[in-house]
């Protein structure tokens, strides 16, 4: 359900840390996922609409399901200018785009130009490192999966499962919780609650963007060791 938000609403949910700096990019670096949120803003009425990405073609164009009042949609014109601010892994990007098309049938859709240039906002306290490791996850009602872990770092992980369509960890939403077991090599292992941050689903499989909960010292040690033998051994 699209809803409508001020310009100083937009990802109200996300803390962003006093020592996060924006950085300008050019387009080629704007990260999308299909189902990933985004804001509309018309500066005009500096009023944001809340829509979710169904397709794109790198450098052309953008479309995303946004459903608008009438009194909105009569006063849209080609061309017009919009601010669009989407959130893609941890980041957020924000650029300034045109509106190339926008239909109600059979679906409300709204078509806009892909961005020459952005600013990005880096929403983590700590940058991931990729990796892939052997894990498990368990959720709340205690049933374990086997898991890969894709990227690392000292407040959290991404994780991809693979389940049929039926199962139960497909009605999991943003903002509940699980158990990451990951196994760090010599390292050794950490079993750690992480919250989810965000959800992505391709080909049968889910990937689970997760901040950890509640860690130690040492914990985070482990991790901080685990992540500078990766980086070590990579360059």
């Amino acid at each position: 359900m699209q809803t409508e938000t001020t310009k100083g609403e937009m990802f109200e949910a996300l803390e962003k840390p006093a020592d996060n700096k924006i950085t300008k990019l050019a387009g080629v670096n704007l990260g999308l996922a299909l189902g990933s949120e985004l804001v509309v803003i018309f500066p005009d009425t500096n009023t944001g609409y809340r829509g979710k990405i169904v397709g794109f073609e790198p450098y052309e164009y953008i479309v995303a399901t946004l459903r608008l009042p009438k009194s909105v949609r009569s006063s849209l014109s080609y061309k017009g200018e919009l601010i669009i601010k989407s959130l893609h892994e941890g980041t957020v990007y924000g650029f300034r785009s045109h509106m190339l098309n926008h239909i109600t049938r059979p679906a409300h859709l709204l078509f806009f130009t892909y961005p020459d240039s952005l600013e990005r906002l880096d929403l983590r306290k700590s940058s991931r490192t990729s990796c892939n490791i052997d894990g498990s996850i368990f959720t709340m009602e205690g049933k374990e999966y086997d898991c890969l872990v894709l990227n690392v770092s000292e407040t959290g992980c991404k994780v991809a499962v693979s389940v049929n369509a039926r199962d139960p960890l497909h009605t999991l939403e943003t903002g509940e919780d699980l158990l990451v077991s990951m196994q760090l090599g010599n390292v050794g292992a950490v079993k750690l609650p992480v919250g989810i941050k965000n959800i992505t689903k391709e080909k049968g499989n889910i990937h689970f963007g997760c901040m950890f909960l509640d860690i130690n010292e040492e914990e985070k040690e482990q991790i901080a060791q685990y992540v500078d033998k990766i980086e070590r051994l990579s360059r």
